[in-house]
C-alpha cells in the first residue's frame, strides 16, 4: 500500500475544475495529490495541432466570454491570458433552412411576430431563474420539461420552431426531445436573460489554446499522477482512501471528485453515494455533440453556415492557410453523422459549401471516450428541479466539483472554475475543523 505519505486532500480529475481546486488548496497551504485517469490533463478541454498544419485547434471545450462569465474573467486577469475570435476575417453568413436565398433570414415577414413572441416568452421565463442558486431551491418544476414540449406549447409556425430548435441544439448537442428546457433557460438567464446571446455571443476563445491555460494551472497544482484510474473511494474514521487501477492506494483527510457525472458509477464508494447521485450517474445526460475540423480548398471567402435539418448543424471558417481553409463543424442529434468518416463528412460539408474540396478531417468522439461518456453536461428532464443541490452536496469526507454540477454555467469552462473554487473552500474548511478537534 502506497501509504508512506498522507495528503491533506486528494483530487480526482485533472480538468479545469480539478486543477483550480488543486491550485487554490495549495495556496491555502494544503498538501495535495491530483489523480488523472488520462495520460494528459485538461479533461474535456483538449488542444491539438491539426495534422499537417501549424494550427492549434480545440477538440473540446473552447469558448469563454468574460462579459458573462465572472469566474473565468478573474482567471484571465490573474494569468494575463488573451482571447481571440475567428482569424478568418469577416464571414459571409448562410442560412440552411430550405430557403433558396441562403443569405436571407429564414423566417417569412408574417412569421416574425411569432418569433418575437417566442423570444419574449423565453426571456420572461429565464428571468424567473436565479443563477446563483441550485434550481431545486426555486419554484421551477413547470419549466423542467423537454425543450420539444416547451416549444410545442408556444404553438409556433414550422419555420420558427425549426429555427429555435436549431438554436437549442447548437447550445446542447442534443435532440430537443432529450433534454430539459430548464437547463436551456438557465443558460439564457446566465446570458443576462438574452436568447439572442445564446447564439451570437459565442465568439471568443483562448488565443494560445486551452492547453496553455491548463499548463499554467498545472504548474501550481502540486503533485500530479497521470494514468491513475480510480476504482474505489473508501471513507473510514479520520481518513479517505483512494485506490487506483493496479492496486496503489493513497490516503488523505478528504477528497474532491471532479470528473463527469456519468463516471461516478464506475467507482466503488464506501459508504455508497446518496440515491440522487447514483441515479444521475446511471441516467447520464443527453450531450452528444460531435465537433470536427475540416481542411478544405476551393473556398474563396470565409463563411458561417447554420442549418436546421443538415448533418452539420454549423460549419464555419476559423483559419485561412494560404489557399486553404480550416473549418470547424458541429454535429448534433438527431443527426448520426460519423465525424471520422471522411466521405460522409465531405458530403455534409458540400451541403453548406458545394464548392469545397475536403482534404482532411480531425476530431475526437467524446461520446465513445471512456473518461467523458458524452460531450458537455445536458441535463435530462426532471433532474435540475428535483435534486440539483444534491449533486453538489458533500458526502462525509468527499466533496464534488466539475462543470456538470455547476450552479451558473452548467457545462461550460466557467462552471468548472466555479465548482473547483467552491470545492477547494469546502475541503479547506473541513481540514481546519478536523485539525481543531
Amino acid at each position: 500500500m502506497n501509504d508512506q505519505k498522507r495528503y491533506d486532500v486528494i483530487i480526482i480529475g485533472g480538468g479545469f475544475a480539478g486543477l483550480i481546486a488543486a491550485r487554490d488548496l495549495g495556496e491555502m497551504g494544503r498538501n495535495v495529490l491530483l489523480l488523472e485517469a488520462r495520460d494528459r490533463l485538461g479533461g474535456r478541454a483538449h488542444s491539438q495541432v491539426f495534422p499537417g498544419t501549424d494550427k492549434v485547434v480545440e477538440l473540446g471545450g473552447t469558448w469563454v466570454m468574460p462579459h458573462y462569465m465572472p469566474e473565468i474573467g478573474r482567471e484571465l486577469k490573474r494569468y494575463g491570458w488573451e482571447l481571440t475570435g475567428s482569424e478568418a476575417g469577416a464571414l459571409e453568413f448562410r442560412w440552411q433552412f430550405g430557403n433558396a436565398d441562403k443569405a436571407s433570414f429564414p423566417i417569412a415577414p408574417d412569421d416574425r411576430y411569432a418569433l418575437e413572441r417566442a423570444l419574449f416568452q423565453i426571456g420572461c421565463d429565464a428571468r424567473r431563474i436565479d443563477t446563483t442558486r441550485p434550481r431545486d431551491q426555486q419554484d421551477l418544476a413547470d419549466l423542467d420539461i423537454s425543450v420539444a414540449d416547451y416549444l410545442d406549447r408556444m404553438d409556433l409556425p414550422g419555420s420558427v420552431y425549426d429555427l429555435l430548435a436549431a438554436f437549442a441544439r447548437i447550445g446542447a448537442g442534443a435532440a430537443v426531445g432529450d433534454w430539459s428546457a430548464l437547463m436551456a433557460l438557465s443558460l439564457v438567464a446566465a446570458y443576462d436573460n438574452s436568447p439572442y446571446a445564446w447564439f451570437a455571443s459565442v465568439t471568443t476563445r483562448f488565443r494560445d489554446g486551452t492547453g496553455a491555460a491548463i499548463k499554467a494551472l498545472s504548474s501550481h497544482a502540486g503533485e500530479i499522477r497521470l494514468n491513475a484510474v480510480v476504482k474505489s473511494i473508501v471513507q473510514t474514521a479520520g481518513n479517505v482512501t483512494i485506490t487506483i487501477e493496479g492496486g496503489d492506494s493513497f490516503c488523505a483527510t478528504s477528497a474532491i471528485l471532479a470528473v463527469p457525472v456519468p463516471l461516478w458509477k464506475s467507482i466503488d464508494f464506501s459508504p455508497p453515494l446518496m440515491a440522487e447521485k447514483r441515479d444521475a450517474a446511471v441516467r447520464g445526460h443527453a450531450g452528444r455533440m460531435g465537433k470536427l475540423w475540416v481542411l478544405a480548398e476551393g473556398l474563396q471567402e470565409g463563411f458561417s453556415s447554420f442549418g436546421a435539418h443538415t448533418d452539420l448543424l454549423l460549419l464555419q471558417t476559423e483559419y485561412r492557410l494560404g489557399d486553404k481553409s480550416l473549418l470547424v463543424g458541429f454535429v448534433s442529434p438527431p443527426s448520426t453523422l460519423d465525424i471520422n468518416d471522411i466521405d460522409a463528412v465531405t458530403q455534409a460539408v458540400r451541403h453548406h459549401a458545394p464548392e469545397a474540396k475536403v482534404i482532411s478531417i480531425f476530431g475526437h468522439d467524446w461520446s465513445t471516450d471512456t473518461f467523458a461518456q458524452g460531450s458537455w453536461m445536458v441535463n435530462p428532464v426532471g433532474q435540475l428541479s428535483a435534486y440539483a443541490s444534491k449533486l453538489q452536496k458533500s458526502e462525509g469526507r468527499v466533496f464534488f466539483a466539475g462543470t456538470d454540477i455547476a450552479t451558473r454555467w452548467i457545462g461550460w469552462i466557467d462552471g468548472a472554475v466555479e465548482t473547483g473554487r467552491v470545492a477547494a473552500e469546502q475541503a479547506d474548511d473541513f481540514y481546519r475543523r478536523e485539525q481543531s478537534l
